[in-house]
């Protein structure tokens, strides 16, 4: 079968290798879709996991059962929550397994294969069934979804406040319409790529613009804001805009080194709270709001096969135009 490997930094190839076979408590998936996350191109700048098949945004339909494997028949379109917790560690055992580091390296798309494939083994319990409202070709949105609801969770937004939302990627313009749908009617999304401010507005929010240096011009101090860029750059700046006694959720994994100047964060009270992936309630609220506005997979505004992924990664590196960029195996 035909799928992409990371050989090393910046470097993919697609590749001819053998389709899985399922392990005991596992199926095989063929893939519909596989979105881009920002996660995976730092993995590609970086050449982690090198020597995989990256992708775990991933939605598609069963094409065979390992033995054991109950409740699923080939043919059932699933989408897959990727990660595959340890089961013992202390995040595992308090009921926060999404923060295990077994789960955020060693599963689907990161120490294993994933989905810029035809086919993936998958095993059985990491898969949801794709609802009869959701299309297919929507659903690998899912797993993005859910790490934006989970954001907006941690951030204990009211309908009231006015949140920015800085960094329009896939997790950004999810984050705005999760807001959204949580009734958030005063939402300010900023990226310098045009195409995404345009993608936002249609998303749900208000006001637009190009530098995080313009809202302070915009707006007052806002009671959240959402970094959703991962730029180490941005911080401080993105801080900057958090009222007294609000806060800021960094959705974003910044890799590097920031530079910020902490006194007036200490001065006026403000909450900088990390939030990473998802929770199993999170994944099943994506599936839900995916359900009931369809309209949210709009951003996605590429869908490209297999020979095309080395050219699209290097296209997200430095975007200039487009929105979400999902791999299509079929085509």
């Amino acid at each position: 079968m035909r799928a992409v490997r990371l050989v090393e930094a910046r470097r993919l190839e697609l590749v001819d290798i053998a389709a899985p076979d399922p392990a005991p408590g596992e199926v095989v998936v063929r893939v519909d879709g596989c979105g881009i996350c920002g996660s995976d191109l730092t993995s590609y700048k970086a050449g982690l996991f090198a020597g995989t098949v990256p992708g775990h945004e991933l939605a598609g339909t069963i094409d065979a059962l390992g033995g054991g494997v109950g409740g699923w028949s080939a043919g059932d379109t699933v989408v897959v929550d990727p990660k595959t917790p340890c089961g013992v560690c202390a995040d595992c055992r308090s009921g926060a397994a999404h923060r295990c580091a077994t789960a955020l390296t060693a599963g689907i798309g990161f120490g294993r294969d994933g989905g810029f494939a035809e086919l993936v083994a998958v095993p059985a319990q990491l898969l949801h069934r794709v609802p009869a409202g959701l299309n297919l070709d929507d659903a690998c949105l899912v797993e993005p979804l859910s790490v934006a609801i989970h954001g907006v969770q941690r951030a204990q937004v009211t309908a009231g406040d006015t949140v920015v939302v800085i960094g329009l990627g896939s997790v950004g313009l999810l984050t705005v319409a999760a807001l959204g749908a949580d009734g958030v009617s005063s939402i300010v999304a900023v990226d310098p790529v045009a195409d995404r401010r345009r993608l936002a507005l249609d998303l749900g929010a208000g006001n637009v613009l190009a530098d995080v240096r313009e809202v302070r011009g915009a707006i007052p101090p806002a009671p959240v804001v959402m970094e959703c860029s991962g730029d180490p750059r941005v911080l401080h700046a993105a801080a900057d805009l958090v009222a007294p006694g609000g806060r800021m959720v960094m959705l974003g994994v910044p890799f590097g080194e920031a530079t910020v100047i902490p006194l007036m964060w200490v001065t006026r009270e403000i909450t900088i709270t990390g939030s990473i992936a998802s929770g199993s309630a999170d994944f099943t609220a994506a599936i839900e709001l995916l359900s009931a506005q369809p309209g949210v997979a709009r951003m996605v505004t590429r869908r490209a096969s297999l020979p095309e992924v080395p050219d699209a990664f290097e296209a997200l590196i430095s975007p200039t135009a487009g929105g979400k960029t999902v791999v299509d195996p079929r085509r």
